[in-house]
């Protein structure tokens, strides 16, 4: 126990004198890399060095290390053969893994102190550095690792941390989470390559552009096609809505998600999204979108063909297919060959879904409409600054995220790797991995800011989208309208600013 303690002092001596002297970060928006330049793979400055002199390559012998995964890597076996893939590679090495229930001692803050928690963690980049913040995690010797040059900066960024003016990183990419646009190949309407594919290229022009969805949305609620709607989403969703407002250059947090004094939810054309946001809630007209809950509906929605299609994260694949085979309409083979997932569709740079002709959005599309952001997250490992076997941890870290791992926890799991060159072996055949993987490598996916702060966002946003959403009804039963111009519009995003300001600074 006194051991375990001094090492945790230590790391949180490390961390305090480093970052006491830190220098003011510079605020700016969303795109700056951490700590001016990116880290270069094998250059060590005098602080990396001593920050980084527990990893010694010395495995320390007879180290069980506990590790830490979700309730989907385990319950789908993925965990058991990684622990078991672990334990055959080192049983000649004095080390080994076992895996830890995630009820058991799991909170590093309040059971790693004591002994109690994992060596090794898996876990969203936001939750993993909310314990990184407050030194319960290592950083890491990214830049000495296999790994480091085959994922992109910005899934590093994602655990970056600053100190004394450098970029340390607590955590290691292993997968990538974003919004995929999904329908059902049979629920498309008969006509679509002679009525919807105006450039011809084999693609509805319905999930091309959001203009063109928007229009086909509104022929569907005159009747007469596959289905009910052509396009539900949760209106009030702040993971997916942000990305309308990211898109014409809103952002959460400046100095790439760190500078929690700079809120720039309302900054650019972030009107321009929010009035699109109001539109979808108007065409919509169903008051099930403004439920968060609406999420777990829309896996039945779409296989009872009510709606053509939605946007959600690829990790939920295989509850669409459930409610697909579910239905008694598909067998589990064919709800695989007929459930499609692919790139959100594009937005009009005008910001109005109606403002052109949804055909012009096509063949002219780099001119009238612009690649949709969205918010996304990365799932990776961290250690824990409680371990007593740094090394050993450090050695399963590296295995876990290796080439070969990576393609076996998409095969377990269907998830989207972080390195390049798992993404691309998997992209032969799963063509969403190759999607988010380039959407990732690009910067289109706007990866959620992982500091304490981000917690503070949630409430209030909700709210606003809320109002937004239900402003379109307020019109129909002759209400005043919260929303009638762009200005209202930005007096709202500015209110939102202030309330996100006004809780980062009760919790401060």
């Amino acid at each position: 126990m006194k051991k375990l303690m001094i090492i945790a002092l230590c790391a949180a001596l490390i961390f305090g004198a480093i970052s006491g002297c830190a220098k003011e970060p510079d605020k700016q928006g969303t795109d700056a890399q951490p700590g001016g330049d990116t880290p270069v793979a094998g250059e060590h400055t005098a602080l990396y060095d001593q920050v980084m002199s527990r990893f010694n390559g010395q495995l320390e012998t007879g180290a069980v290390i506990k590790v830490l995964e979700n309730d989907t890597a385990v319950e789908l076996g993925y965990v058991d053969h990684l622990i078991a893939a672990f334990n055959e590679k080192y049983k000649d090495q004095g080390i080994s893994a076992e895996r830890m229930n995630v009820d058991q001692y799991s909170d590093l803050a309040t059971d790693g102190p004591y002994g109690y928690g994992p060596d090794v963690w898996y876990q969203a980049n936001d939750i993993l550095m909310k314990y990184a913040d407050n030194q319960h995690l290592l950083p890491l010797p990214i830049l000495d690792m296999e790994c480091y040059s085959k994922i992109p900066q910005s899934a590093w960024n994602a655990y970056a941390k600053d100190l004394n003016g450098e970029t340390f990183y607590c955590g290691v990419p292993l997968n990538v989470q974003s919004g995929m646009l999904y329908y059902i190949e049979s629920s498309l309407p008969e006509n679509w390559k002679t009525d919807w594919d105006v450039n011809s290229n084999d693609i509805p022009d319905f999930f091309e552009t959001y203009t063109a969805l928007y229009a086909y949305s509104e022929l569907c609620k005159q009747g007469g096609q596959p289905t009910q709607y052509g396009y539900l989403d949760e209106t009030v969703d702040t993971y997916f809505m942000s990305g309308y407002l990211m898109t014409f250059g809103a952002y959460i947090f400046g100095d790439n998600g760190r500078d929690a004094s700079d809120i720039g939810l309302n900054k650019g054309d972030a009107v321009k999204g929010a009035r699109m946001i109001r539109q979808w809630a108007g065409e919509m007209n169903n008051t099930e979108v403004l439920d968060t809950a609406f999420s777990s509906a829309a896996y039945q929605y779409l296989a009872d063909r009510v709606m053509l299609c939605t946007v959600t994260t690829p990790d939920v694949y295989r509850m669409f297919i459930r409610s697909m085979v579910y239905t008694g309409n598909w067998t589990k083979e064919e709800a695989e060959a007929d459930l499609k997932v692919i790139t959100v569709p594009r937005l009009p740079v005008s910001g109005d879904l109606s403002a052109d002709k949804w055909e012009d959005t096509v063949t002219n599309m780099d001119t009238l409409t612009t690649e949709t952001y969205m918010m996304g997250g990365i799932n990776g490992y961290g250690i824990s600054a409680y371990t007593e076997c740094p090394n050993a941890s450090l050695a399963f870290v590296e295995f876990a995220t290796s080439y070969e791992e990576s393609v076996e926890r998409n095969k377990y799991l269907g998830v989207a790797p972080a390195r390049s060159d798992a993404a691309e072996t998997i992209a032969a055949t799963d063509p969403v991995v190759g999607i988010l993987f380039d959407r990732l490598d690009r910067g289109v996916i706007n990866i959620m800011p992982a500091i304490t702060e981000i917690g503070q966002i949630w409430t209030p946003a909700g709210s606003f989208l809320v109002d937004i959403s239900t402003d379109p009804y307020r019109e129909a039963r002759g209400e005043e309208l919260m929303f009638a111009t762009d200005a209202d519009i930005q007096e709202g995003l500015d209110r939102l600013v202030g309330q996100i300001h006004d809780a980062i600074q009760t919790l401060s």
